[in-house]
């Protein structure tokens, strides 16, 4: 922010970073990916190992999915949901629904004990 402040740096940041409305192409949407591993101990298993991975650019196009899945899971499924309250995680505010809807999306998420 600090350097959108000041004509000479907002010149050069206006020719590098993409103008409002621009993103990446349709290719670059569908030719990315990502994989993440977590590895956890609970007090059901020593240890685990979970996977989230999905096809499609992470920073636009299955954050898009996982934001529309949380909220159709929160609009649709209500009656599934946990019954905890205050400030949660979407894992924990929609636990189980969520995996399976993010699982008929596309999106592969898998657990296993260690």
């Amino acid at each position: 922010m600090l350097n959108l402040s000041f004509p000479p740096s907002r010149f050069i940041l206006n020719r590098i970073l993409p103008a409002p409305g621009q993103g990446p192409s349709e290719k670059t949407l569908r030719n990315g990916y990502f994989a993440m591993d977590i590895y956890t101990t609970t007090t059901i298993a020593p240890r685990c190992a979970s996977r989230v991975k999905g096809q499609g650019d992470p920073g636009y196009l299955v954050s898009a999915v996982m934001l529309a899945e949380s909220a159709l899971g929160l609009v649709l499924d209500r009656d599934r949901l946990p019954e905890d309250a205050g400030v949660l995680t979407p894992a924990t505010a929609l636990g189980d629904v969520q995996v399976e809807r993010l699982r008929g999306a596309g999106v592969e998420v898998s657990t296993r004990k260690l």
